[in-house]
């Protein structure tokens, strides 16, 4: 009996390292599909930021040469009405009144999700990066656009240097839509009248706080593009590890 009840135990005691270890390898490979749920989520949610950077860089590109047409313009009119130049021709005159169209596809609302990404480096990165962005849509919303909207556009309006029939001239008219074509010529502010009124003091005032906006915004856009290319190879390098 004293056999019996030995050979019993070390029997009981076998079926339960056997069910341990079924339960150990179950879970193992239970963190294994999770983790790999979990590395096929996060490559997928690595590769979406990825091109939505890129999408942000050409949109970057496109104020970087906005900024460097409106900058070109600032000068030339701050040559004719302080320093009494000639000049032969200058910029489009409607360069003076242009504003950005300004969303980017990674934003603030991103930093929250930056916590799930297990890279720390990669993390860090787009969290600088967001708080960039912010930076820089905080300058040009709270400053450039206000000053764009509330001062020059009335200022040229009250002096009458808006074309309105160009305006209506560079659009195609269809019944249920409109659809605006390139007329060489037409110019939307009249760019004698701006030349014009560019010799005075009330516009050159105008034109100084203006220009000092346009460059802080662009001091804050060239860091973001920085950003923006190291975080795209830090998710390019992070990419190839999946």
């Amino acid at each position: 009996m004293e056999n019996k009840s030995t050979k019993y135990f070390k029997y009981a005691i076998g079926e339960i390292v056997l069910v341990v270890i079924g339960i150990l390898i179950a879970l193992q490979i239970n963190n294994w599909n999770e983790n790999r749920k979990s590395n096929k989520i996060e490559k997928e949610f690595l590769s979406n930021i990825y091109n939505d950077l890129v999408i942000d860089s050409i949109q970057f590109t496109y104020y970087v040469e906005t900024f460097k047409s409106v900058e070109k313009l600032h000068y030339q009119l701050y040559q004719i009405g302080i320093n009494n130049e000639v000049l032969d021709s200058i910029n489009e005159p409607a360069l003076i009144r242009r504003s950005l169209y300004f969303k980017q596809l990674i934003d603030k609302d991103f930093k929250e999700k930056a916590f799930s990404i297990s890279n720390s480096k990669v993390r860090k990165s787009l969290i600088t990066y967001t708080q960039l962005v912010a930076d820089m849509e905080t300058s040009y919303k709270q400053e450039l656009e206000r000053i764009i909207s509330d001062d020059l556009r009335p200022f040229l309006g009250i002096k009458k240097l808006y074309n309105t029939k160009n305006l209506f001239q560079i659009k195609d008219k269809y019944f249920n839509d409109y659809t605006f074509k390139i007329v060489n010529g037409l110019n939307l502010v009249d760019k004698n009248k701006l030349i014009a009124i560019s010799k005075t003091e009330e516009f050159q005032q105008i034109l100084f706080e203006i220009n000092l906006k346009w460059n802080e915004f662009n001091s804050r856009l060239i860091p973001v593009i920085e950003e923006n290319n190291k975080l795209k190879g830090l998710i390019k390098s992070e990419l190839n590890n999946y």
